[in-house]
């Protein structure tokens, strides 16, 4: 009798093994708008840790990737086992319509609260931030703008891209509208000093990198990867805010393969998935990873943005600072 009990017991212990091994293998249908120097480093990272689990790529732009996402959703079948895109209020939109699933994932809390969803419907995957770029050749340590009330103390050696074609700058320009203590009066005071405006994110890191600049509206990641490269380049995270642009993470509702889904947004989230983007200039979600070569650490504070009061208020926000500029 209690050979057969033992032998019982092993062949339910196999059987959920294998069950399990299972569930964990097969595809991961990937839909993304990431660029492609994040997911693919990611993707390959996960494949050597995880070859039982094949991950299908959907890759295309935002817009594009939305609209997909949506032409499935009328037709009643979203295909996608795991998402991750660059805007944060398609995820907002999903989980209102109940298209995600929510996955309490055992890297949650190395989360802070502004990088993951209350209910545990998406996490961020990725996150960018704008703060203040500067020139170390011309800007000395002692005089590196700690707020944005200093980086208008540069004037005309200051600048930033025009929100009116930098969607990060006009995401920055929404969030300081959005800030009683900044406010539309922060950009009337930049036209009074000679701040400049250039048109793109290109063009205003170039003209910190040779020098026209002093101090420009930057991202962390590029001043980074500038900084990597050999430029002159640094970055500050202002005590009275940066703007924050996650790049959210969830599973399908209908996910076609949970388990091995959870798993690939688990690799994501891990210390290992977020060495992976740490190693290309981006900062960790998680705050138990040291960030790039070339950016400051320790607390970051970031400016609050309501995004749906942003999308409804796009024209306004812009025909105002083309009065303006």
């Amino acid at each position: 009798m209690t050979l057969k009990v033992l032998f019982a017991s092993a062949l339910l212990a196999i059987s959920a093994a294998v069950s399990t091994a299972f569930a964990q293998s097969g595809t991961v249908n990937f839909y993304s708008s990431m660029v492609l120097d994040v997911v693919e480093p990611i993707i390959a990272e996960f494949q050597t840790r995880h070859p039982e689990i094949k991950v299908d790529l959907l890759y295309s732009g935002s817009v594009e990737l939305e609209q997909r996402i949506f032409a499935e959703i009328e037709a009643g079948n979203l295909r996608a086992d795991v998402i991750w895109a660059a805007n944060p209020a398609l995820f907002l939109n999903l989980k209102e319509a109940g298209w995600l699933q929510r996955y309490d994932s055992p890297h949650a809390d190395a989360l802070p609260p502004s990088l993951k969803d209350e209910d545990h419907m998406f996490f961020a995957g990725r996150v960018h931030h704008m703060g203040i770029g500067y020139n170390t050749n011309l800007v000395s340590a002692d005089r590196v703008p700690q707020t944005w009330a200093e980086f208008l103390e540069w004037g005309p050696r200051a600048a930033m891209a025009s929100p009116l074609h930098s969607g990060t700058n006009f995401n920055l320009m929404g969030a300081f509208v959005q800030n009683e203590a900044i406010g539309w009066a922060w950009f009337e005071k930049a036209r009074q000093a000679g701040v400049q405006v250039v048109r793109g994110t290109g063009d205003v890191t170039r003209g910190l990198t040779s020098g026209e600049f002093a101090v420009i509206k930057g991202i962390d990641y590029i001043m980074a990867a500038e900084a990597a490269k050999g430029a002159p380049v640094g970055f500050a995270f202002p005590k009275d805010g940066v703007l924050a642009l996650p790049s959210p993470l969830a599973i399908g509702k209908n996910a076609p393969n949970v388990a091995a889904a959870r798993v690939f947004v688990d690799f994501i989230l891990s210390p290992e998935g977020q060495q992976v983007l740490v190693d290309r200039h981006f900062m960790p979600v998680r705050g138990d990873i040291d960030p790039p070569a070339g950016l400051p650490s320790g607390e970051i504070v970031v400016l609050s943005t309501d995004v749906e009061w942003l999308a409804e208020r796009g024209p306004e926000l812009r025909e105002r600072f083309a009065d303006l500029y």
